[in-house]
């Protein structure tokens, strides 16, 4: 399939449309479309009817030969999608609907598939009048839906049905998750989760944290690899945590997926530490940068630590970057930083530790089998009648402990 691409430079825009409608190309890719040709118009605003100027949509119109599709870098509104439709007479999309097409594809648990149906359904909904096939066309027949009711409302009824049934499914599972997070929080354990552009390189930094290979998340060189978060069970300078990979971010990222995935990004809302990792050979890395920070933002997140992991340094395209604190400069294919990135999360979440001694009755082995578990175990020894632990924890998980606490 081949697509002509379209974007509009106009006063006072917030981003750089050179770079965006690179990575336009890069969404076209990802859908295995091919884009074959490139517009682009100055216009001190958007035209609210067709998007671009009168004189430029016929200009389209007239070179639109062995071109399969129309797709424009922001997103359409209804009106814009149907008049464009009408005179192109060709398929119109825009950078939205290629992205929850990416979606579609990647999405592999039912969460994400039901989280995608929802995403796309609240997309198509306002746009049907759009797609020519159905466009008025005419459904006869008799009984409380009456004669000659149009394909488009029936149509309309159907996928607004569909986002009904995927909300109560998801529901049952976003309950579900929520009570898995509940364990996981009552575990104490510290949880780091990985924030950040798409294809940052999130994936392979929580492989290369996570020891067991059989845990290990995918991790590929392209858009949206990771529609899902995923925790596993790490150790940060010996001392137990979980960390949780999550969807990548992506300039102008669509509002019904931020709506749709807020489920799962609630992984983060609840992190004692986030990880922004940042692909330092992107030269639009301060961008991407802004870009995350600002659904973090809009997610409600404000006062959660973060470090800076400038990723990728092996292709030492980094020497211009400008790092924000506190940083630390990694390549988690090569391993490379991953120790100064362990002193930066241990002198965050660990700050406020503290060395106890304890003695554990033998017959309160479940206590000394969750603290090996859940602490950094300094020293242990078999007494006659008890177990000797000196342990790093934080003061307010020693509490439930305090009667095996010995003076220091």
């Amino acid at each position: 399939m081949k697509a002509l691409i379209v974007g509009v430079k106009y006063y006072n825009m917030s981003y750089d449309i050179d770079k965006s409608l690179d990575e336009l190309v890069e969404l076209c890719k990802a859908c295995n479309i091919e884009v074959a040709k490139k517009v682009v118009q100055n216009l001190d605003k958007i035209n609210p009817s067709l998007y671009l100027g009168t004189g430029k949509v016929q200009e389209i119109k007239n070179d639109l030969d062995d071109i399969d599709i129309v797709i424009f870098d922001e997103e359409l509104s209804p009106l814009q999608v149907k008049n464009l439709t009408d005179i192109l007479d060709i398929e119109v999309t825009d950078r939205t609907d290629l992205i929850l097409r990416i979606f579609e594809v990647r999405a592999q648990s039912k969460e994400a598939k039901l989280q995608v149906e929802i995403a796309k359904g609240q997309y198509l909904l306002p746009r049907l009048a759009g797609m020519k096939e159905h466009l008025y066309s005419q459904q006869g027949g008799f009984g409380f839906r009456g004669s000659g009711e149009k394909q488009i409302e029936l149509d309309r009824r159907l996928i607004a049905n569909q986002i009904t049934q995927a909300k109560r499914q998801l529901a049952k599972i976003v309950k579900q998750r929520q009570t898995q997070r509940r364990k996981r929080k009552d575990n104490e354990l510290p949880v780091i989760a990985l924030v950040g552009y798409t294809n940052s390189g999130k994936s392979t930094l929580l492989n290369a944290f996570c020891n067991n290979s059989s845990k290990h998340v995918l991790q590929k060189n392209m858009l949206f690899a990771t529609l899902q978060t995923a925790t596993r069970y790490i150790e940060i300078n010996k001392c137990p945590c979980l960390m949780s990979d999550t969807v990548g971010f992506i300039n102008r990222l669509p509002h019904q997926l931020i709506d749709a995935f807020r489920s799962t990004l609630e992984e983060v809302l609840e992190a004692d530490l986030l990880i922004h990792v940042v692909d330092a050979s992107n030269e639009n890395y301060d961008q991407c940068i802004e870009t995350t920070n600002q659904v973090l933002k809009e997610l409600g997140i404000k006062d959660t630590p973060m470090i800076y992991a400038y990723n990728k340094i092996d292709l030492n395209k980094y020497g211009l970057v400008i790092p924000k604190e506190p940083y630390v400069f990694i390549s988690a294919k090569e391993h490379i930083g991953l120790d100064q990135l362990e002193k930066n999360i241990s002198a965050i979440l660990f700050k406020d530790y503290a060395i106890y001694q304890l003695n554990i009755p033998y017959q309160d082995g479940e206590v000394f089998k969750y603290l090996h578990q859940h602490c950094l175990v300094l020293e242990s020894e078999y007494l006659e009648n008890s177990i000797y632990m000196k342990i790093s924890a934080h003061p307010g998980f020693i509490v439930r402990y305090k009667q095996y606490l010995l003076e220091n």
